[in-house]
């Protein structure tokens, strides 16, 4: 049935409305939410190489390729609109490039999105190596490979081909994810058609090839939640199945840079100075008489630690992610998205790399907050967490090199 083309008075009256409205008002905050999740990652990257540990540790190098993966992602996300074509600029607030410009922001927005969810998946897997099956070092070291070569091939491969077959187009919110190019104005028109005025074909990308960006989609709402569930259940039964295996069970958990132990109870929080320092003695001590193993309760604790950590990061991800999964649900059932969804994707969607330095700083604040010497406000305990280098993760002990006998560090390190 052919379809008579839109006029274009009524195409600029008609987009005009949803342009200056909730158009604009969700690429500012959509730019404006990647720019501090730009500088968190940023900042995080900052913190890592600063660090007695720097990118001695696993579960750093993971961190650092999560934080670069949501660097690219923040720079192709945080351009308010400027990158969309001007062809949509009577429906798209702000819409003064061309196609060139929408592809590479496309690319660069996708390939830092797939990447990001894949490192989220990196580490829970590393969380489960560490915590079920007590993993050394050297086989955490075979395995990281995967770990990295898995989010960064994956990403690389699948956007470039998607690239080459011409499906980063912009659907009309300014974010250039389309696989085919079918803005209004070229409704009555056939594919391959350029509307008088435009410039971009109409039916870009329809090469009957769109499978490719129907399996990316895929991955991000069933694979990785998925992944992330299963790896993160696995954690939770062991550590659960452990605890019950023990007699004596004190509730807590192990703090990032391996700093001491912040249990349930008030001990060490309520203690004296004198007494914190004896018993950061003894513990230097210990490491060095016996670094064969940790004892039951470390091992207890670390568990917890690691778990803690693992969950964070998942709800991480869901946040950020579960309302675009349910506006692709609405664009795969071809329904109007909720605009109350529409708002809360934009204002989450670009925030991973706010929520990883979030994760990365609470064991650390909460160290330094637990240390009653200082006896510091939570604006004093973060400051004094922030400029932390920590500790070496294998030795414990300023200043001296990792041992690397020890077992895998925990997650929390520095």
């Amino acid at each position: 049935m052919q379809v008579n083309p839109i006029s274009l008075e009524d195409l600029i009256a008609a987009g005009a409305e949803i342009r200056d409205g909730h158009g604009k008002a969700n690429a500012i905050i959509r730019s404006t939410m990647a720019i501090v999740s730009l500088i968190s990652s940023s900042v995080l990257i900052w913190m890592i190489k600063r660090s007695h540990a720097s990118l001695s540790t696993t579960y750093h190098r993971i961190l650092l390729g999560m934080c670069i993966a949501d660097v690219i992602f923040s720079f192709g996300t945080s351009h308010f609109n400027f990158t969309a074509p001007s062809d949509n600029d009577y429906f798209v607030w702000n819409a003064r490039g061309n196609q060139e410009t929408c592809s590479a922001q496309g690319f660069l927005q996708s390939v830092g999105a797939l990447s990001t969810v894949l490192y989220s998946c990196s580490i829970n897997l590393y969380c489960l190596a560490v915590v079920k099956y007590q993993t050394s070092d050297e086989f955490i070291r075979k395995i990281e490979p995967f770990l990295h070569g898995a989010p960064i091939a994956l990403s690389l491969v699948m956007n470039i081909t998607l690239l080459v077959k011409k499906h980063f187009n912009d659907r009309g919110g300014g974010v250039c994810y389309a696989p085919v190019y079918s803005p209004p104005h070229c409704i009555g028109y056939e594919d391959g058609e350029v509307r008088e005025g435009y410039e971009i074909p109409c039916g870009r990308g329809n090469d009957g090839t769109a499978l490719l960006n129907d399996i990316l989609f895929f991955v991000v709402i069933f694979v990785v939640p998925f992944v992330i569930g299963i790896s993160l259940g696995m954690i939770y039964r062991y550590v659960v199945q452990s605890e019950k295996k023990m007699a004596a069970y004190g509730a807590g958990f192990e703090a990032s840079d391996q700093q001491p132990i912040v249990t349930g109870s008030n001990e060490g929080v309520e203690s004296s100075c004198w007494k914190e320092r004896l018993q950061s003695m003894f513990s230097c001590c210990r490491r060095f008489t016996d670094q064969s193993s940790l004892t039951s309760n470390e091992d207890r604790n670390l568990s917890r630690s690691v778990l803690h950590r693992a969950l964070a990061y998942s709800v991480a991800y869901f946040l950020t992610w579960s309302f675009v999964i349910t506006t692709t649900c609405f664009t795969i059932a071809d329904k109007e998205w909720p605009v109350s969804i529409w708002y809360l994707s934009n204002i989450f969607n670009p925030l991973q790399g706010f929520f990883n330095l979030g994760i990365f700083m609470y064991p650390k604040v909460m160290v330094a907050k637990s240390k009653t010497c200082n006896n510091l406000s939570w604006r004093q305990a973060f400051v004094k967490a922030f400029w932390s280098k920590g500790i070496y993760p294998a030795s414990g002990r300023r200043g001296q090199p990792p041992n690397r006998a020890q077992r895998t560090p925990p997650v929390g390190e520095p």
